[in-house]
């Protein structure tokens, strides 16, 4: 009886080991797939960054949901939109005033009189008339004056204010289509981790085309998250992107038209299969693009 009683104790004793296991080695929490979606997309915040090679002023502005623009006229960056490794970009505040400048006041000197030079330098004629030749005559020697230079005024410099540049094609005449064929996957949601544009199921290799006329700001996969990436800019306020491409077709500074084959569908996103990411941003801002599409 007794060695009954034994066998039960030894066997509570395994059981509270056991638990203590358990408790103590309990699996790491799974995180969900569209927290995963939203950790993938390589946000910057922060009200400033530090520029790194590859990066490009759009690439940034498209990471931190700004306006190129605006980035540009905060950090004083010329039209080319041309930045630097290491160069510390501002990503907030105010966009500075414009700086006039005040025009310099010139003092114009006139050049002296010569008269007075002229009657010290005259030679005299003898009080006794001498006998000369009946051309002789009386000779003045003029010194050389020496006159300083006339300075102009320069004229003021003026100094144009930051205004809205003149679109190549106006929102109105935008007239979109969609990137690729394909079932719709997910849409565009307005929540803080959801999603900001559209994903277009379909198969490897199809074709991506432009949705828009416009001009190729970005063509890499250096924004983690997006795969190959490219975008189009449109005109001053909109911006598409097309993600998850299995090939690039296109390099930056080519201007595409609407409907013309930029890249390949690819399969490195987070959803099982070929398909392609899809945004449209208005100044910096992603929008709905089931708003613009048309409809099939």
């Amino acid at each position: 009886m007794s060695i009954k009683w034994h066998h039960i104790a030894l066997y509570f004793l395994l059981a509270q080991l056991v638990g203590c296991a358990t408790a103590n080695h309990s699996p790491a929490p799974v995180t969900s797939v569209q927290g995963y979606k939203a950790e993938l997309k390589s946000r910057i915040y922060g009200s400033s960054y530090r520029v790194k090679k590859g990066d490009t002023l759009y690439a940034i502005a498209w990471r931190s949901n700004q306006d190129f623009k605006f980035l540009a006229a905060l950090n004083q960056i010329p039209n080319s939109y041309e930045i630097y490794p290491g160069q510390v970009l501002k990503l907030q505040g105010k966009i500075p005033a414009p700086v006039y400048k005040k025009p310099v006041s010139v003092k114009v000197v006139k050049a002296p009189s010569n008269h007075k030079n002229s009657a010290k330098t005259s030679v005299k004629t003898p009080s006794t008339p001498l006998a000369k030749p009946a051309t002789t005559k009386t000779i003045v020697a003029k010194a050389p004056v020496k006159s300083k230079p006339v300075v102009k005024p320069k004229p003021p410099v003026k100094v144009t204010p930051v205004t809205k540049p003149k679109a190549v094609v106006s929102n109105n005449q935008l007239k979109w289509g969609w990137p690729t064929s394909g079932k719709l996957i997910s849409t565009y949601s307005t929540s803080k981790s959801g999603q900001q544009g559209v994903n277009i199921g379909g198969t490897l290799g199809r074709n991506v085309i432009a949705s828009e006329n416009g001009r190729v700001v970005y063509s890499g996969n250096g924004l983690r998250g997006y795969g190959n990436l490219i975008i189009i800019k449109h005109n001053d306020d909109y911006l598409s992107a097309y993600a998850y491409n299995q090939k690039l077709l296109v390099k930056e500074q080519q201007w595409v038209k609407a409907g013309q084959k930029i890249a390949t569908m690819g399969n490195t996103g987070p959803n099982s299969g070929a398909e392609l990411y899809f945004e449209i941003r208005f100044r910096g801002k992603p929008v709905n693009p089931m708003r613009y599409l048309p409809k099939r």
